[in-house]
């Protein structure tokens, strides 16, 4: 508990100095200790993830009943959410009640199953990925999709639910192309 309390006070103390001493040099320590308590953040919320991979502003919908998350390595999450389990069918079945007070801990019993993201893969902002599902290496979800299916790795995948737009061959080349073309927009 005491080394949870010194994790956060120490990623505020590290975002506070980051916004003051950004423009000194000092902020590349500062950001690798602000990386390091996102990795411990995330192990406390039973998100396992790989090397090179970043998450930021993300929500997983953990619990201490077992939600879990994997994700590879060289892998981004910005603003999505991941939902480790549905609570939904408690709604429906009567079995799943466990106590009659909803704000009681363990009163409804949900489903769960894990989330695997492969490495490689970028998630964009307001993605919802929903329980069990997995999505391939080398895979692009679009801003704002909902993921209702496992990905096939190797395509760009949009909407709602996401579906598959275009290898990612095709994507790279796109933007080698505009890299080339365009390097001030980069």
């Amino acid at each position: 508990m005491i080394k949870i309390l010194i994790w956060k006070l120490v990623l505020i103390i590290n975002s506070q100095l980051i916004r003051f001493f950004g423009g000194y040099g000092f902020s590349e320590k500062f950001r690798e200790i602000a990386y390091k308590g996102m990795l411990f953040k995330l192990k406390k919320q039973n998100v396992e993830i790989g090397k090179n991979s970043v998450v930021y502003n993300t929500k997983f919908s953990y619990s201490s009943k077992g939600d879990r998350f994997y994700i590879g390595s060289n892998t981004t999450i910005t603003g999505a959410t991941l939902l480790g389990h549905d609570a939904s069918p408690c709604v429906y079945l009567d079995e799943l009640i466990m106590k009659p007070n909803v704000w009681s801990s363990g009163s409804r019993r949900s489903f769960r199953d894990p989330i695997n993201i492969g490495s490689n893969v970028f998630i964009g902002h307001g993605c919802i990925v929903l329980p069990g599902i997995t999505i391939g290496d080398n895979t692009i979800v679009a801003a704002g999709s909902v993921v209702t299916k496992n990905l096939e790795g190797n395509f760009v995948y949009a909407g709602n639910p996401a579906k598959k737009i275009k290898d990612i061959d095709s994507y790279k080349s796109k933007y080698k192309s505009l890299l080339s073309d365009f390097p001030e927009k980069f």
